[in-house]
């Protein structure tokens, strides 16, 4: 067994032919056998390794044997299954002198150095001297008589007896077949060895043909020719024998595969990008994030090979590409990685084979992979940011020249201080259109004279432009302002030239926030009103979703409503939230995250303004809620927030201690003594979206169950329970008040309430340390954040920076919560009146109303 590396078949067939041989020799030396000298003698004539057992098997094989075994030790790569109809397709493909059948010839320019021979890409085999055959005899190479009779099931029938296959169900295989049975390698040891016997070209020529009989076979049954025609989820393949269901994105990644393994690039990238589409509308991100990332791989190894081709670039496009990369070098504020320094239009012609559509698919690959990584990965955000640069870099380079021109002019103010403009003025020649164009004076090496490789339509790219301008509002990748006026104004621009509803409807949304960021919230809330001003649902909903995967339109407009409460502004507060709350009984709860995202931002605005129910009605079953959107972690706590608010607003006690959150483990985690700045995004675009973030919550979650156990009969147990309550919500807030950007315009709604539950936590924090000293003296005290003594001094700290940034800010809501509080927990009421009172009187009478009415049932 061990000689045979744990090969059952291979064990037992050495096991009988050693037993066979040892009859054989009894019997020719009868009694001057000698036993230990023949097993020396039958194990010295072994082969001594497990590949040479297998090599010296397949040996013996007929070489239609041994033909059709080189076929299925590639079609059955890494354990995957395969038909005899796959089998039988690919064996007549390679049969064929020409393959026209498989190559559509006229898309060749006969002066290429891409020419095919035979209908095989060079990449992948095609030069002269690579062998047609799979490694058999000259003369048995013409292999028609398998297909005659039953030969061609005998032979792979053999290969099953031979026990280098297996037969499996249908339902057990990987992909749905014409066959009614399939195929897989018994041992992955032998389909390897056996692959290895075969050369290189031979292996890319074979996986390139089971990639185009996987890719028609989809194609056909779905009545496409291409897999993003597509919009079915799943297919099925039927025969005359059975129906199989298949799930498409298994079938587009298993073809990507094998076109990746033969090195033809493209096709492999737009396969593994539309398997990543597949996933995504299953809901199954981590998949899809991963096929996203094989189809960029893709991309880089085309890149690649773009900088090593010696193609000829005139000074129009010279300059084209001096410009676009200026303009990306602002945006980003650095330099372009070299690869990306040596891309020109015409390289971009040249990798994507003059096809205009596969570039604008590639185009959207980028902007969903740049999404996918700064939502899914630790510090995504900044290989996010490069991939949403990459995007616009490319379409920079392959935008029509009036297209250009058109933008570039929208551009001139930020364009003069450097000398983009002279390049700009000179860019694009001005043509003698009188003179009739002479073909013959091109060089012989502008093979790509045609305008076919160009766009006019910027729709595509505006998901980078969006995607980049989110990533530097809300992460902390540190763009100045000069990077985010540059791409704003960019974005605004080329949004100018689609003239779409949509694309104003989500350039309303970045110059919102972009105002919101830099403090000029006026202009913040009047492009909020504008948006909802033009909003249909039923016209723009699901296309600001397919566009830039969410209907941000909903998501500004809750931003702007916890702004407007927190300014004073209840009335047009309540419109807002009027306005979301329609929206939500029309809206696609799995089209993307928007519905469950903006009825979590409304709940919370109906915990700003203490009505509990409310804000447990509108956020009920966002947990259970199966579309595994982003921001569930922030819903799913703000659902539990209300409904533990509300329960104890009735004084109903809740026995679910946290939830299931296990929100004290922190006591035990390293965030106690630090501070971690490098935060995924999400947990930061909270922060920015909504009025508050995770840890703010968090904390509050924590402050809900120590209110909780105060109507459990006293024990030290509880009180340290509740200890260790407090003790975990400060931390939470610790890390949010102590980022980096903690305070900025944008956060400060989040940073303000987090100082306001702080004050709280410390106050529950005395109250409870007293109680364990008077009354449970035997009990052990962890002043885990030695804040005791301290407690009365800090809370007034956060009170008076709370007050001083809501004047400063003219945030009315938080002097009338901290006033009140000052009340309610005795701290100093003629402080607290003063505070309500100088509140109250910047408000409008209507607004003061609200203001009077809310006092009224602020409890705590």
């Amino acid at each position: 067994m061990e000689h045979c590396e744990g090969m059952v078949n291979v064990t037992a067939e050495l096991a009988h032919t050693f037993c066979t041989q040892l009859r054989k020799e009894r019997e020719n030396y009868g009694q001057n056998f000698h036993l230990p000298s023949y097993l020396t003698e039958f194990l010295g004539s072994t082969p001594t390794s497990s590949e040479e057992l297998i090599a010296f098997r397949f040996d013996k094989m007929s070489a239609e044997e041994q033909m059709l075994l080189k076929i299925a030790s590639v079609a059955g790569f890494d354990q995957f299954s395969f038909s005899q109809n796959l089998l039988e397709t690919v064996l007549l493909a390679l049969l064929r002198a020409d393959h026209e059948q498989t190559v559509d010839m006229s898309t060749i320019d006969e002066d290429s150095d891409e020419l095919l021979e035979g209908g095989i890409p060079k990449s992948i085999g095609g030069d002269v001297g690579v062998p047609m055959n799979i490694g058999a005899p000259n003369s048995v190479n013409n292999y028609e008589y398998m297909f005659q009779g039953s030969f061609f099931e005998q032979t792979l029938e053999s290969l099953v007896e031979q026990k280098f296959l297996v037969e499996i169900n249908v339902e057990m295989s990987d992909l749905a077949s014409m066959d009614s049975v399939m195929y897989r390698f018994r041992s992955t040891h032998e389909q390897s060895v056996i692959n290895g016997l075969m050369l290189n070209d031979q292996k890319q020529r074979t996986h390139f043909e089971v990639a185009l009989h996987y890719q028609s076979t989809h194609s056909r049954e779905s009545g496409t020719e291409n897999p993003s025609d597509s919009d079915d989820v799943s297919g099925s393949l039927s025969t005359d024998i059975t129906i199989i269901p298949t799930t498409n994105w298994q079938l587009f990644h298993v073809t990507a595969l094998h076109y990746d393994l033969a090195d033809a690039h493209l096709p492999a990238l737009l396969q593994y990008y539309e398997s990543s589409t597949q996933l995504a509308w299953l809901g199954m991100r981590d998949g899809a994030h991963g096929r996203l990332l094989s189809a960029y791989l893709m991309l880089e190894k085309m890149l690649r090979d773009a900088t090593a081709l010696n193609i000829y670039v005139d000074e129009t496009t010279e300059q084209r590409q001096t410009v676009a990369s200026q303009m990306v070098k602002i945006i980003g504020n650095k330099e372009l990685s070299d690869v990306l320094k040596g891309i020109t239009k015409e390289h971009l012609r040249s990798v994507f084979d003059g096809d205009i559509l596969a570039f604008k698919t590639t185009l959207s690959m980028l902007t969903k992979f740049g999404q996918s990584v700064g939502t899914i990965e630790k510090e995504g955000y900044k290989f996010g940011s490069e991939l949403y640069l990459q995007a616009i870099l490319l379409v920079l380079l392959v935008l029509d020249d009036d297209a250009f021109s058109n933008l570039t002019s929208n551009l001139d103010s930020f364009l003069k201080e450097t000398n983009l403009q002279e390049m700009k003025h000179r860019e694009i020649p001005e043509v003698d259109n009188s003179k009739e164009f002479d073909s013959d004076t091109l060089g012989s090496d502008d093979l790509f004279s045609s305008e076919d490789f160009d766009m006019d339509d910027l729709a595509i790219s505006f998901p980078a432009f969006s995607g980049l301008l989110t990533f530097y509002r809300d992460s902390p990748i540190g763009a100045n302002q000069v990077q985010e006026t540059f791409l704003a104004n960019l974005f605004v621009a080329v949004t100018q030239e689609a003239n779409e509803m949509i694309h104003v409807l989500r350039t309303k949304c970045i110059l919102s926030h972009l105002y919101l960021k830099h403090g000029d919230i006026e202009k913040a809330l009047e492009e909020c009103e504008g948006i909802m001003d033009i909003y249909d649902h039923d016209a723009y909903s699901l296309q600001l979703v397919n566009t830039y995967g969410m209907d941000w339109s909903l998501i500004c407009v809750g931003t702007m409503a916890s702004t407007y409460l927190f300014r004073g502004q209840f009335t047009a507060a309540q419109r807002s939230v009027d306005f979301l709350t329609k929206q939500m009984q029309v809206i696609d709860e799995f089209a993307s995250s928007t519905k469950v995202m903006s009825r979590g931002t409304v709940s919370s605005y109906y915990l700003r303004l203490f009505d509990l129910s409310s804000a447990y009605d509108i956020s009920s079953g966002i947990a259970t809620t199966q579309y595994g959107y982003f921001f569930k972690e922030h819903g799913t706590l703000q659902e539990r927030l209300a409904e533990k608010e509300l329960a104890l607003q009735n004084s109903e006690a809740f026995a679910d201690s946290d939830g299931g959150f296990a929100l004290l483990s922190i006591l035990s985690s390293d965030n106690i003594y630090e501070v971690q700045q490098k935060r995924s995004m999400l947990r930061q675009s909270a922060e920015t979206l909504c009025d508050r973030g995770v840890e703010a919550i968090q904390a509050a979650i924590c402050q809900a169950e120590v209110r909780n156990l105060e109507s459990s009969p006293a024990s030290a147990e509880v009180v340290g329970k509740q200890l260790q309550f407090c003790q975990a919500g400060l931390i939470y807030l610790n890390q949010t008040l102590s980022q980096n950007d903690a305070n900025n315009h944008e956060r400060r709604k989040n940073y303000l309430l987090c100082l306001h539950q702080k004050a709280h936590l410390l106050f529950w924090h005395q109250k409870i340390l007293q109680r364990l000293r008077d009354d449970f003296v035997d009990a052990p005290v962890n002043d885990l954040l030695e804040l005791e003594g301290k407690e009365m001094d800090q809370l007034r700290q956060c009170w008076i920076e709370c007050d001083e940034l809501s004047k400063k800010y003219d945030y009315v809501y938080m002097q009338l919560l901290v006033g009140k509080s000052f009340i309610n927990l005795k701290i100093d009421e003629a402080v607290g009146e003063e505070l309500i009172t100088n509140a109250l009187e910047k408000l409008t009478p209507s607004d003061r109303t609200v203001a009077e009415e809310l006092l009224t049932r602020i409890d705590t």
